[in-house]
């Protein structure tokens, strides 16, 4: 027990030290996300055609019925990760999310058919999960002879470095804060496996995981009821637990419930 209390004193302490989470909801944080996401995925990895962006904003169709997240340097405040939620929209019978045709009928019977019977207005998957490269390189390089690095990076470099492996789980506390905000029970993903197996390793474990498959590269599909992976964080690491939910303040809806924010949760 003493062990889980220091780990949980790491985990909050040292990724709060350097990092927080925005929801994006202005049209400069959302500008911002675009900006991220366009040196994620069409500099530091082409996955899309940076011939498509004139103005370096990626983004895409799905973006209108979306909600979107940042993480943020504490010290600079510059936006080091983003990521979005699609959600079903104004007409979920007829919005398909990214992955449903590609890849849910890939996965087993028993996740199909969870899939098929969640509603689909409860139902977001999540997407566009990209860490900048270079504010990275700029923690890896605060020693450079070059000087290529900004003080602001280094005077908490060590902290930096410590919470690096972190992020993903901030992304997640991000994804939990929309859900609430949205009445999301439902999550669906396409994740790289040494992404899953990341979050495996600190307790964040998907319901239904799927086949690895070609998907935009190697990735394995994913579905879970979020109530569900929330209360299996905090069996297996209610460190983390106390992260992604901010202590409990972030809460999922379960399916079938009818559920209101408190004004905790909404302050």
């Amino acid at each position: 027990m003493q062990a889980v209390l220091q780990t949980h004193e790491d985990v909050s302490s040292i990724f709060n030290t350097v990092f927080n989470v925005q929801l994006a909801t202005s049209p400069e944080a959302i500008n911002e996300v675009f900006k991220v996401r366009y040196q994620v995925y069409c500099i530091d990895r082409p996955f899309e055609d940076p011939n498509c962006f004139a103005d370096k904003r990626e983004h895409d169709t799905y973006d209108p019925r979306s909600a979107h997240a940042l993480i943020r340097h504490r010290i600079t405040g510059d936006s080091v990760a983003t990521v979005r939620l699609v959600m079903a929209g104004d007409n979920p019978e007829q919005a398909m999310f990214p992955m449903e045709g590609p890849c849910i009928h890939r996965m087993d019977q028993q996740a199909q058919r969870a899939f098929a019977s969640a509603r689909r207005d409860k139902v977001a998957e999540i997407s566009r999960m990209a860490v900048s490269r270079e504010f990275r390189r700029r923690l890896n390089e605060y020693k450079a002879v070059s000087g290529i690095s900004e003080p602001a990076y280094y005077t908490d470099s060590e902290s930096g470095r410590r919470a690096m492996p972190y992020i993903s789980l901030g992304l997640f506390a991000g994804i939990l804060q929309m859900s609430v905000i949205h009445g999301i029970t439902h999550w669906m993903a396409v994740m790289e496996p040494a992404q899953l197996r990341l979050l495996k390793r600190y307790g964040v474990e998907f319901d239904h995981v799927g086949p690895v498959m070609e998907y935009h590269g190697r990735r394995r599909p994913a579905f879970t009821e979020a109530a569900s992976l929330i209360e299996g964080i905090r069996k297996r690491r209610p460190d983390v637990w106390s992260l992604i939910t901010d202590s409990g303040r972030y809460l999922p809806a379960k399916p079938n419930s009818d559920y209101k924010l408190n004004e905790m949760q909404v302050a």
